[in-house]
C-alpha cells in the first residue's frame, strides 16, 4: 500500500494569491492571517491550522476541498453567490445615499464596485484616494452630476462619466426622483 504525499498547502496558496494578484499584504489584510504567517505557510516553514487554511479559502474564493485535493496545482473553477440580503450596504448618515458593496472583499486593494442609489438631493462627499484612482459612474436611472477639480458635469441615464478620483470629488442627485448607478473605483 503506498502513501501519498500531502498537498503542498504552501505552494497552492502561493499560486492562488498569485493568480488574484495579491500582495502578502493584501491577502493578509482579508484574510485575517498575519503576513509573517503567511510568509512560513507558503514557504513551507509551518503547518496551518484549519481555522487558519479555513480563513485563507474563504478570502481567495475556494473551498477546503479545492485547497487539499492533491490533484495537481489546478484548482476547479467556483461559483460563490451572494444573496441579496447578505450584500453589504454603506448609508450616509441622512439616508439619502446608499451604497451596496458588490466587490469581492480579496479585491478590496485595487478594485471596489458599488450599487449606488441617491434619493432626490443626496450626495456622496468623498475626500481623494489613493494615488492614480480613478472612478467610473455608469447611470442606470435618473441623473447625477460629478462634481471634481471645480467642475460639474451632468451624468444621464445611459452614460458614463470617469475621473480622477485622487482629489475631493462629489456625486449629487439634483433631479426630483431618485437616481440608480453603478460606480467602479479602481486604484493603482
Amino acid at each position: 500500500m503506498t502513501r501519498n504525499s500531502p498537498p503542498d498547502v504552501g505552494q497552492r496558496i502561493k499560486a492562488l494569491r498569485a493568480e488574484r494578484t495579491l500582495t502578502l499584504d493584501q491577502l493578509a489584510k482579508v484574510s485575517g492571517v498575519s503576513k509573517s504567517m503567511l510568509s512560513q505557510i507558503e514557504r513551507g516553514l509551518t503547518n496551518p491550522t484549519l481555522a487558519t487554511i479555513w480563513s485563507l479559502t474563504q478570502s481567495l474564493g475556494i473551498d477546503i476541498a479545492a485547497l487539499l485535493d492533491g490533484g495537481g496545482d489546478t484548482v476547479e473553477p467556483s461559483v460563490s453567490v451572494t444573496k441579496s440580503h447578505e450584500t453589504p450596504e454603506i448609508q450616509s448618515a441622512d439616508g439619502k445615499c446608499v451604497l451596496r458593496i458588490l466587490g469581492p472583499i480579496d479585491q478590496v486593494a485595487r478594485t471596489e464596485w458599488y450599487d449606488m442609489r441617491l434619493e432626490a438631493g443626496g450626495r456622496l462627499d468623498s475626500d481623494g484616494h489613493g494615488s492614480g484612482t480613478m472612478e467610473h459612474v455608469t447611470v442606470l436611472e435618473g441623473a447625477l452630476s460629478v462634481q471634481t477639480a471645480g467642475t460639474d458635469h451632468s451624468v444621464a441615464a445611459g452614460d458614463t462619466a470617469r475621473y480622477q478620483a485622487d482629489v475631493p470629488h462629489v456625486i449629487e442627485n439634483k433631479g426630483q426622483s431618485s437616481a440608480r448607478a453603478l460606480m467602479v473605483v479602481l486604484t493603482p
